[in-house]
């Protein structure tokens, strides 16, 4: 936005996720002994909102990721005019996933390591839910995937935990997972990982915000919790019970076929591109 001249050509902004949370989320998860910090990198915090709310009313149109999104930008910005155009997916590219049962029942989380709410995620998994995981399941197997693992995520690699920041086909790690586990506890919009499990017919364990967007219904196309003791018993409810698991993504997948196919998704973003434009 700040690049784009003075002009009279109408701006259609798309916001994948507000930024401004995930920087304060942070900085509210610092640890006590970094106190002396805080006000300043609220100061950055603050700035993040202003530009974000700045070129939120330079454009013309919005559009936003999920309803809650929308929802939250119009509360700041009351005036501005919102469309949800949720994430899609290549159904037809993911349907072609080969399943091969694993040796051992695992445990998949994906996420590009960049992204502060992804690494935030993992710390949780592995250091509150993994250790009630295993406790109930000896033999059970963690395989973290994702681009730019940084050395504290990299140190976790153990005989039960596997970190891969190398995997050319995603697919390859959904064909060989029990299940995905999404413990999301930060940054908003639709998360990619989701709508691929979904089309992977691989069963989904996640919390409210890892699901955000995206109109599963909790118990029936995926099982969703908030606290780790909730979240590892759920993840053991499916890796003991395959027969439930694949109910469960057998359900997610006509979800995400029906409604986050690509096809439907450029069909409402066409119109509200001709709607922008003025036709």
């Amino acid at each position: 936005m700040p690049n784009i001249p003075k002009t009279k050509i109408p701006i259609f902004l798309v916001e994948q996720v507000i930024e401004y949370l995930v920087y304060q989320r942070f900085v509210k998860g610092l640890p006590k002994w970094l106190f002396f910090l805080k006000p300043a990198l609220m100061v950055d915090v603050f700035k993040i909102k202003w530009w974000e709310r700045y070129y939120w009313k330079r454009a013309k149109r919005l559009a936003a990721m999920s309803r809650e999104d929308r929802d939250f930008i119009r509360n700041l910005a009351p005036k501005l005019q919102v469309d949800v155009v949720a994430n899609g997916v290549d159904i037809e590219y993911f349907a072609k996933t080969k399943k091969q049962k694993p040796t051992s029942p695992t445990v998949l989380f994906v996420g590009q390591f960049k992204w502060l709410p992804n690494r935030d995620a993992t710390k949780f998994l592995v250091e509150e839910i993994w250790p009630k995981i295993k406790s109930q399941i000896i033999n059970a197997k963690l395989w973290i995937v994702g681009r730019n693992p940084p050395d504290d995520i990299l140190n976790y690699r153990s005989d039960d935990i596997r970190v891969d920041g190398g995997v050319e086909d995603i697919r390859l790690a959904y064909g060989s997972a029990s299940v995905l586990l999404a413990p999301i506890r930060n940054g908003r919009g639709t998360k990619y990982k989701i709508l691929e499990a979904m089309a992977t017919q691989t069963p989904i364990v996640g919390t409210k915000l890892a699901i955000e967007g995206i109109n599963i219904q909790a118990g029936v196309h995926a099982l969703v919790s908030q606290t780790a003791e909730d979240l590892a018993s759920q993840t053991v409810k499916v890796l003991t019970s395959p027969a439930f698991g694949q109910k469960l993504a057998t359900a997610a997948y006509q979800l995400v076929a029906r409604d986050y196919n690509w096809q439907r998704i450029s069909e409402k973003l066409g119109q509200v591109y001709q709607e922008v434009g003025g036709r």
